[in-house]
């Protein structure tokens, strides 16, 4: 016992030292400042730049590639052969070369197009190509699109229209706003007299191109132009010469959030004075009478407008329209309320048109017009009467003799103030 304490004692001594220490009243000890473990912060170490990792080309590598010779037989086999010849390392860009050396270009929209019409990325090819030892006109034609995967061209899509038919390339654009571009191409058929091209437009679903079109599409010999929305149309009419005069006219086809429809069409400039005549009618019609006060005068006095003259010689249809011009005068001054103006172009049709005269039957029917007037004082009646008249059906022989791509007057139409 007496060793455990001498071994226990100077523990203990120097423990109640520092408990005195601690109750001493002093403040706390000030803390030992120590150096941070931390380490203070550095620049860091500039590091190279890594080029980016170049996306695998889906296509096989061009090499120079002897051009094909054309297959024996039109349809899938002028296919096939363009995939292989693609696939052998042939140049893209030699495709017209190869369907020139065929004669197997398309008249219209005939050269190949490579642009994204799926949206992997990757552009697809697009060929059109006529079948050069058909016998019918127009010859058959056909359009197939191309898509590399894996290193090697496939088909991807194949159109053969009707037969008589074949197809004019128009080309690829987003027209419905989802990012993607839609292939657009017109089919092509002939009458006796005129070619007809049908517009197609076909947005990738991932098995097909689905027909975006709505309404119909058909337009004789047109010119297509891609704008960023819409896809314009111009054609300057039919080739007949039964359909008679014809204007330029442009008709614009856009996307409507659910089909692309034809959604203006707009008339160019009238070459000819039956246009014009028209014109000045749409625009009475409509109420636009300064506009179509113009029209009537424009065809009295334009020497430049041009004649028809396919029933009629050049000067007894001229004669025709300056009669039905001053007859249209007659019926605005009245619309108008101005019966002076009036009765002044009436007076003139009267003094310049005798019955030796083309267009006499105008100023038959407007004077039966203008008695009735003067007896009824009402419009309606007076147009009525001038309808019941003798003149009517050879003024409107003369009118619906300008062929059949012209719309045809009716017997109402002579005179535009049947209602009040």
């Amino acid at each position: 016992m007496g060793r455990i304490w001498h071994t226990l004692a100077p523990v203990i001594l120097v423990t109640l030292a520092l408990l005195g220490c601690a109750s001493d009243g002093s403040s706390s000890p000030t803390p030992v400042e120590r150096e941070s473990t931390l380490p203070s912060p550095q620049a860091p170490t500039p590091q190279p730049t890594l080029p980016p990792t170049a996306t695998p080309d889906p296509c096989p590598p061009i090499r120079e590639s002897a051009l094909p010779a054309r297959p024996a037989t039109f349809g899938n086999e002028y296919v096939l052969a363009l995939q292989e010849y693609l696939n052998a390392g042939g140049d893209p860009a030699t495709l017209a070369q190869v369907l020139q050396e065929w004669e197997a270009l398309a008249p219209e929209g005939g050269l190949p197009l490579r642009q994204d019409l799926t949206g992997d990325g990757s552009p697809e090819i697009v060929v059109t190509c006529i079948n050069p030892q058909a016998e019918t006109f127009p010859p058959e034609g056909l359009l197939a699109v191309l898509i590399c995967r894996n290193g090697a061209y496939e088909t991807l899509y194949t159109y053969m229209p009707e037969p008589f038919s074949n197809i004019a390339l128009i080309g690829g654009q987003d027209l419905t706003g989802d990012g993607k571009n839609e292939l657009v191409f017109a089919e092509v058929t002939c009458g006796a007299h005129t070619c007809w091209d049908t517009l197609h437009v076909g947005s990738w679903n991932g098995s097909d191109f689905q027909e975006q079109i709505s309404g119909e599409a058909a337009l004789p010999y047109p010119t297509f132009t891609l704008t960023k929305e819409a896809i314009l149309a111009r054609s300057a009419g039919i080739g007949s010469v039964g359909a008679g005069p014809q204007r330029v006219y442009t008709e614009t086809w856009t996307w409507n959030g659910s089909v692309i429809t034809r959604t203006a069409t707009e008339l160019g400039p009238a070459r000819y004075r039956y246009h014009v005549f028209r014109d000045g009618d749409a625009a009475f019609r409509a109420g636009r009478y300064a506009e179509a006060f113009d029209a009537y005068l424009r065809v009295i006095n334009d020497e430049t407008l041009e004649p028809w003259a396919g029933f009629y010689s050049a000067p007894e249809e001229r004669l025709w329209f300056t009669a039905l011009a001053r007859w249209r005068l007659v019926l605005l001054g009245m619309q108008l309320g101005n019966t002076p103006d009036a009765e002044a172009h009436y007076q003139r049709l009267q003094a310049d048109f005798t019955p030796e005269t083309p267009g006499y039957p105008v100023a038959q029917l407007a004077h039966r017009f203008w008695d009735a007037y003067g007896r009824l004082g009402m419009t309606p009646g007076a147009c009525e009467e001038a309808l019941a008249a003798p003149e009517a059906p050879v003024v409107l022989e003369f009118l619906n003799s300008f062929g059949y791509a012209n719309p045809t007057y009716t017997a109402e139409e002579l005179c535009p103030l049947m209602t009040p």
